[in-house]
């Protein structure tokens, strides 16, 4: 057997001997030298290197430099320094690990036999590629595999076999692809150790073989691979139809703009730059290998493109934030599949054979129920002219290709939320009166006004209707069978009051308190009369509303008009309300207790303002709750055509 050379650095004569005498054995042959020009003369005979950082002429961090440079970087060399701060600055100029002093023989023990290990396996040659290099077509699934098997025993017993799912018992199984042994070396071990399975393959052609074959949970690839390099590898797994949703990780010592655009075009899930750091790489597996129960799932988000490629990268990205994602390969099935799911938001490219991109946004537009959708808009035109044109077809937003997974997820989720956000207030308006919605939203405007409570002075004509004898109904009537007449009949009334211009303000049990404010579009004139005529129509509508109910629902109105008092009302803390109160509104609603069966009672103040276009039966005083003097009030019968 083959006894291994390790060279071992130091200016110290001490810490020389110390370190030959931790890994001294009949297995190793040791060379020891006092400085840094010294190591470089006999570096290239030795299997392993074990250097301390402040080598006199040349510091042993410079070397690991100029072995890198000069493409000795599968040369394994063992750094340690007394300062735990250079650790990063000797991986990233090559080291191949790193050790602060004072160690423990077992650490150095174990490193030495660990990078010996794979300076046996030996070194392929890697084939470089230009960045402008286009990405050749990938072999077919007929052509034959090359199998290089450089895989240790102790490796293949860690391989998961295909289909094995990742579990507390099967932890997730990554795929590291990688011709240089140094990488399986260093990142296996960072993978290895928390508590990943790890697999190995040296080219792009094994890498493609083992993704077949062992179904991995994630692959992590270099670029610069002979036989297959990384672009043509994810490119052919993304295309197969068994191994397209295995997410895939770039990790490259490329880092230009093009080259992660040309990773993202080809499908990659991320992209990393080489050396990585530990935190780093991790914290990227996890959240690419997060869990995505059915339980989690959010939003739902439709994908049209006539591309599998394209389709499939932005489905695995997206669905690593949780939502749930549909995929459509043209517009004619991306619109079939809106109008059946009803998505949350739309995803389409603009180029598609049959109906494109903005076509298809045109004729969601037109279909009641899809036309809220918001549609984000793939294109590789982005000039001014292209986006004016998809705007006015009703493109919410437009992304250029090619585009990283994360600026598509930062996207999508905004123009989910202004979605919810819209639909939030829709359905607020079911809850609020307008007034109470266009207050909030003016306090939202203004910032400095959300807190305080707003107060003013107007003029409004204030309608109550109550239903009579409602209280025996109550005591009577099954709960879900009164809750049910209760609601049709609103519904019926809120019709009426709406189409007369009223501002509904609250129900009160089976009360409506409505409110008919004066503007510069409508005098307090016509107020009034809208007021009296919603009454009068709202009672002869309960005549057909009645007809074959065993519960009959009749009504009374009472109607004032005068000065109230707008605004805020409640706790400024947590729950108010945008409401009315005053006299005026008590008289309002004292006259509609007044009033009989049937009838609409106003009080004179209101019928002055109408007296020419209404008839009334007759005019008397009453007494009102809360008031010293009797009230003059008219019973309407008809109003007359303004």
């Amino acid at each position: 057997m083959q006894t291994n050379r390790i060279l071992i650095a130091s200016n110290s004569k001490l810490f020389s001997r110390m370190l030959t005498r931790m890994v001294s054995n009949n297995k190793y042959q040791i060379t020891t030298v006092a400085n840094g020009d010294e190591a470089l003369a006999n570096i290239e005979n030795m299997d392993l290197c074990l250097l301390q950082d402040s080598l006199a002429n040349v510091t042993g961090l410079e070397i690991c430099q100029q072995l890198r440079n000069s493409g000795e970087k599968n040369k394994p060399i063992i750094i340690f320094s007394h300062q735990s701060k250079l650790e990063n600055e000797a991986l990233a100029r090559g080291a191949s690990d790193f050790l602060k002093i004072p160690c423990r023989s077992e650490d150095l023990l174990k490193l030495v036999e660990q990078w010996l290990e794979f300076t046996r396996m030996g070194t392929p040659q890697k084939t470089k590629l230009s960045s402008a290099e286009e990405v050749k077509i990938a072999p077919s699934p007929d052509d034959e595999i090359r199998e290089i098997d450089t895989t240790t025993e102790e490796e293949k017993q860690e391989e998961i076999p295909q289909g094995t799912q990742a579990t507390d018992s099967h932890p997730p199984c990554i795929l590291l692809v990688d011709d240089s042994k140094l990488v399986h070396a260093s990142v296996g071990r960072i993978i290895d150790k928390n508590g990943f399975k790890l697999i190995h393959a040296m080219d792009g052609v094994e890498g493609l073989q083992k993704a077949v074959e062992y179904m991995p949970d994630l692959i992590i690839s270099d670029l610069d691979m002979p036989n297959m390099n990384g672009y043509e590898m994810c490119q052919e797994i993304k295309q197969r139809n068994a191994t397209q949703d295995i997410p895939v990780v770039i990790l490259s010592v490329r880092g230009t703009g093009l080259d992660i655009d040309k990773g993202f075009d080809v499908g990659a899930n991320d992209f990393l730059t080489k050396p990585v750091d530990e935190a780093e790489l991790i914290s990227r597996i996890n959240l690419t290998l997060a869990p995505k129960g059915e339980s989690s799932l959010r939003e739902k988000i439709l994908v049209v493109d006539d591309s599998a490629l394209v389709r499939n990268m932005m489905k695995q990205g997206l669905s690593q934030q949780g939502f749930e994602i549909l995929t459509a390969s043209d517009g004619h099935e991306g619109y079939d599949a809106a109008v059946e799911h009803e998505p949350d938001l739309i995803i389409t490219d603009f180029n598609m054979p049959g109906m494109d991109g903005r076509e298809l946004t045109r004729a969601l537009k037109n279909r009641e129920a899809l036309s809220d959708i918001p549609v984000l808009m793939l294109t590789a035109a982005d000039s001014d002219k292209d986006q004016r044109k998809g705007k006015h077809a009703g493109i919410a937003a437009f992304l250029s290709k090619p585009f990283p997974p994360d600026k598509l997820v930062v996207i999508a989720e905004k123009l989910i939320a202004e979605r919810r956000l819209i639909r939030e207030r829709q359905a607020m308006q079911h809850y609020l009166s307008e007034s109470a919605v266009e207050a909030a939203a003016a306090a939202a405007d203004q910032k400095s006004s959300v807190d305080q409570m707003r107060v003013e002075e107007t003029f409004s004509t204030i309608f109550f209707a109550d239903i009579v004898g409602f209280t025996p109904m109550t005591e009577r009537m099954d709960p879900k069978a009164l809750v049910k007449l209760l609601n049709e009949y609103f519904d019926e009334m809120v019709v009426i009051l709406k189409d007369n211009g009223a501002t509904i303000d609250k129900f009160v049990g089976d009360a409506i308190m409505a409110l008919y404010l004066d503007s510069k579009n409508r005098s307090r004139e016509e107020c009034a009369y809208n007021a009296v005529k919603a009454g009068l129509e709202m009672i002869e509508a309960l005549k057909k509303f009645n007809q074959n109910r065993q519960n009959q629902v009749n009504i009374r109105v009472g109607i004032n008009s005068g000065t109230v008092i707008m605004g805020d009302i409640g706790s400024k803390l947590y729950r108010r309300d945008y409401t009315v109160i005053g006299d005026n509104v008590n008289i309002a609603a004292r006259l509609e207790s007044a009033a009989e069966k049937g009838s609409v009672l106003v009080s004179d103040a209101t019928y002055k303002l109408i007296q020419d276009f209404v008839k009334v039966e007759d005019a008397s005083s009453i007494a009102v709750k809360g008031k010293v003097e009797e009230l003059l009030v008219h019973k309407v019968a008809q109003l007359l055509p303004i």
